[in-house]
């Protein structure tokens, strides 16, 4: 096994140059998921570890985790990879999931606003965004779930849809980062995540601003995520297209799922007055019904 300085020395002499990649110029780890589940500490604790510096926030924890995060926000590492911090969801309806798609796809601005839209409002929002959104950049998507959150059975089915969604929209099986690893939950949801055919689950414990001393596991734990990624990257690279068909791929993938998202919403809005009509009738002929026997 490669020491730490070595494999930190790997991180960062990574580079798309060496690479027959076809034009593109940088990674963007894409980390989206839930809001409250530590995509903020996580950010710090990269940053920490590979600048191998004095701990400093550079995502704010409190007003991220908090859902206060409007923003695609970029940090980058080296000058090939860039974490993104996207804005993270509350529920996984299909509204916030199709805005989830759209900054996962790169489809949305860089370091500006994300603003949840209803209806087609963003499938405008996406070919708006055409000419501020750079094809060049290679997608990685890494979903993070919080231990301490535990995981239900109930939860699973959307969690799983969303994790084969972002797979069929990227081209890569997301890399699920658990934080807060030192809970008794880590196993259960640890296997949970396997049953869902996950192929790479890391589970870590955030640097803190309260508890930031290194140590080699924790150094270690990171560095081993970034090297996993690494390697999947490389394999996936030599399987692409060039930069504008994929790009292009996943905007037709992510305006074809709100084309469809809005076409389920107006057939059951259309069944559910429907069933409202049937039941004024029934009321109405109860009525007449009463009236007559009166």
């Amino acid at each position: 096994m490669q020491d730490i300085p070595e494999m930190t020395e790997f991180v960062k002499n990574f580079s798309l140059r060496s690479y027959d990649n076809e034009g593109f110029s940088r990674v963007l780890l894409q980390l989206f998921g839930f809001l409250g589940h530590g995509k903020s500490s996580f950010i710090n604790t990269c940053k920490y570890v590979l600048d191998d510096t004095e701990f400093k926030i550079y995502a704010d924890v409190k007003s991220s985790d908090g859902g206060n995060t409007t923003e695609r926000i970029t940090f980058p590492l080296t000058d090939t990879l860039t974490l993104v911090d996207n804005r993270g969801c509350s529920v996984m309806n299909d509204y916030e999931t199709g805005e989830i798609f759209a900054q996962l796809g790169n489809l949305l601005p860089l370091d500006r606003a994300v603003e949840w839209s209803k209806g087609i409002g963003l499938m405008d929002r996406i070919v708006q965004a055409e000419r501020h959104v750079k094809s060049s950049d290679f997608i990685f998507p890494i979903f993070v779930y919080s231990v301490k959150k535990g995981l239900t059975y109930d939860e699973v089915p959307e969690i799983q849809a969303l994790l084969n969604t972002a797979r069929d929209l990227t081209g890569i099986f997301p890399v699920v980062v658990l934080t807060h690893k030192t809970h008794s939950n880590l196993r259960d949801v640890e296997t949970k995540f396997k049953d869902m055919d996950v192929e790479r689950i890391i589970a870590l414990e955030n640097f803190t601003p309260e508890d930031h001393i290194k140590t080699r596991g924790k150094h270690e734990e990171v560095l081993k995520f970034y090297i996993e990624v690494i390697k999947d990257i490389e394999f996936r690279l030599q399987r692409m297209s060039n930069p504008e068909e994929e790009r292009e791929k996943r905007k037709q993938f992510v305006l074809r799922f709100v084309y469809d998202r809005e076409l389920e919403k107006k057939a059951e809005d259309t069944k559910r007055e429907c069933q409202r009509e049937a039941e004024r009738m029934r009321e109405m002929n109860n009525q007449e019904k009463s009236c007559t026997l009166q």
